[in-house]
């Protein structure tokens, strides 16, 4: 798991226990996005539904929906449906989210029944609507319940008090973190639950023209906090997309195709690879080249170039 970053984006997500909100004043004070509680079990809605999603979309804020399970007690297919057919009205911007939790639940259930019941509710869910879905639980319960089958939705993880949320076996990065339960907003009286949306998330939906990976072209580079296109790994190495990397940072590319030979600011680009008829350049080169600071990121795979 990733730790927060400052690049990250500022969400919240309430319920029928945030009452009354004051939607322009939140927006005013920072939070960019919210998820907002639709349903729980078989057939109970929230009390607040309507007005929060309202609200939301009244100042242009983006919004997703979420569902509080009761695996213990109801079939998936029966709270899917009940979930599909309260948020048909509504326009989220955000994946669909499966709100599953409680220790108590999950020991009598166990991790193998639990993991198979989210996933017929994500996968019915998505079938219904045609609209991704994701997966938002507590660190340690996903580190104890949530199986391998469950990675490729992507995970909304709560560990309060931490700059990074624990670990598990499951899922590799998080998409949205909710950091603490006690966050004071401006606009919302009483607590609210606070939560960090990884920008590369953020921008893939409400963002829909920044760059989106494409085959090989898988990791994400970040510059100067903003994606702009997605590198890959050739012969074990990370390498870059020379075009969008100079635009971003103002650099003139130029390919003179007599000499076969790519040019940056006028100088020769030595080691660069053409996959498919785009030219990649490695990232020390790009380094040394372009005078920034580039890191890796592990953790996540991307890349981060600062100048």
């Amino acid at each position: 798991m990733q730790a927060k970053q400052a690049s990250d984006i500022k969400v919240i997500d309430v319920s029928k226990w945030q009452d009354k909100i004051d939607w322009k004043v939140v927006k005013v004070n920072g939070v960019q996005g919210v998820f907002i509680k639709a349903t729980e079990g078989a057939s109970r809605v929230d009390l607040k539904l309507s007005s929060h999603a309202e609200g939301a979309q009244r100042v242009g804020m983006p919004y997703g929906l979420y569902h509080y399970a009761h695996p213990n007690l109801n079939d998936p297919l029966k709270e899917a449906a009940c979930f599909v057919a309260t948020v048909k009205l509504y326009k989220p911007v955000f994946p669909h989210v499966l709100d599953v939790e409680g220790e108590e639940m999950a020991k009598k259930v166990g991790a193998e029944k639990l993991t198979a019941w989210c996933v017929a509710w994500l996968q019915e869910v998505e079938r219904l609507t045609g609209h991704p879905a994701m997966i938002y639980t507590g660190a340690s319960f996903a580190r104890s319940y949530l199986g391998k089958k469950l990675a490729k939705w992507p995970l909304w993880v709560a560990h309060y008090g931490v700059e990074q949320p624990m670990s598990n076996s499951t899922w590799q990065q998080w998409a949205v973190f909710q950091y603490t339960d006690i966050g004071h907003i401006d606009g919302i009286s009483g607590n609210v639950d606070t939560d960090a949306m990884e920008r590369v998330f953020y921008d893939k939906y409400v963002h829909p023209n920044v760059p989106q990976p494409l085959g090989e072209d898988n990791i994400p580079v970040i510059v100067n906090d903003n994606l702009v296109a997605y590198g890959r790994v050739i012969d074990g190495h990370v390498y870059l997309p020379l075009r969008p990397l100079g635009d971003a940072l103002g650099a003139k590319v130029h390919w003179d195709a007599s000499a076969a030979t790519a040019y940056l600011n006028g100088k020769a680009v030595g080691g660069f690879k053409l996959r498919e008829g785009r030219t990649y350049i490695g990232v020390r080169v790009a380094a040394v080249m372009l005078g920034g600071n580039v890191a890796w990121d592990g953790q996540t795979k991307k890349v981060y170039f600062n100048k």
